[in-house]
Order: C-alpha cells, then sequence, then structure tokens
C-alpha cells in the first residue's frame, strides 16, 4: 500500500502549490472533501470536483499560503493517516501559523475518496481504527 502513500503525498505537495488541476487528477469525481475551514464545515464539507474547486476559491482570499505536510504516513487498509500539520499566511496581513494536524485520506483503486482533516493526532488515528 505504500502507492497510497505516494498519492496521498503528491495531492499534499499539489495543494502547496494550489495546483487544484493536478489536486483534482489524483481525486476520485466523487470526492468527499472534509476540511477543518471552509462555510461548508458544519454541513457536510464538500462533495465532488465542483466542491474542491469551491473550497480552494474561499480559501484563496483569506491565505496566500496553505501548505499541508505529513511527518509521519500510516497505512490502515485503504486509509492513509497523515500526521503532519499545515503552514499558511494570511492574504492580507502576512500573519503565519503552522498547526498541527492529521488527516485519513483514503485511496480507492488509485484515487482519492475521502480526505478528512483532524484537530489532533489522535482523533486521526482512532477514526482508522489505529493507536499510538
Amino acid at each position: 500500500m505504500q502507492e497510497n502513500v505516494e498519492i496521498v503525498r503528491r495531492s499534499f505537495e499539489a495543494i502547496g502549490r494550489w495546483d487544484i488541476d493536478g489536486l483534482l487528477d489524483l481525486y476520485d469525481p466523487e470526492i468527499e472533501f472534509l476540511p477543518l475551514t471552509g462555510i461548508r464545515v458544519e454541513s457536510g464539507g464538500y462533495q465532488g470536483h465542483s466542491g474542491v474547486r469551491a473550497y480552494f476559491e474561499e480559501v484563496s482570499s483569506v491565505w496566500d499560503v496553505l501548505r499541508p505536510y505529513g511527518d509521519d504516513f500510516r497505512i490502515a487498509g485503504d486509509n492513509v493517516v497523515v500526521l503532519g500539520g499545515c503552514a499558511v499566511r494570511g492574504h492580507g496581513s502576512g500573519a503565519e501559523t503552522d498547526t498541527p494536524m492529521a488527516w485519513m485520506v483514503t485511496v480507492r483503486d488509485g484515487r482519492i475518496t475521502h480526505h478528512r482533516g483532524y484537530r489532533t493526532r489522535e482523533d486521526a488515528l482512532e477514526a482508522a481504527g489505529l493507536s499510538e
């Protein structure tokens, strides 16, 4: 399942470059995209390629830099748990933060079908049925 880890790494790199077309090449057309921010987070996230595009249009007015990264990748079946963080820089303010985060990303048949962010590594590991 190392190929799934590579697909997830490439998706994070695409996000960091704001390469949405490249990102969507890795995402299934019916992707469930559940970030921690955005106006649709409370209503179930962003669905499909059009939803992912809408999310990045929203956040591009807030951040100049959006760079998720993984320090540790763990495999649980079709899921890749990414333990790392996300560096951002405010669009108008230039303020920078680097916040610890985690993700559970599901890869099936070479495409990402589910991408969800978690505030803590413990939450992501638990969602994947793993522990420290």
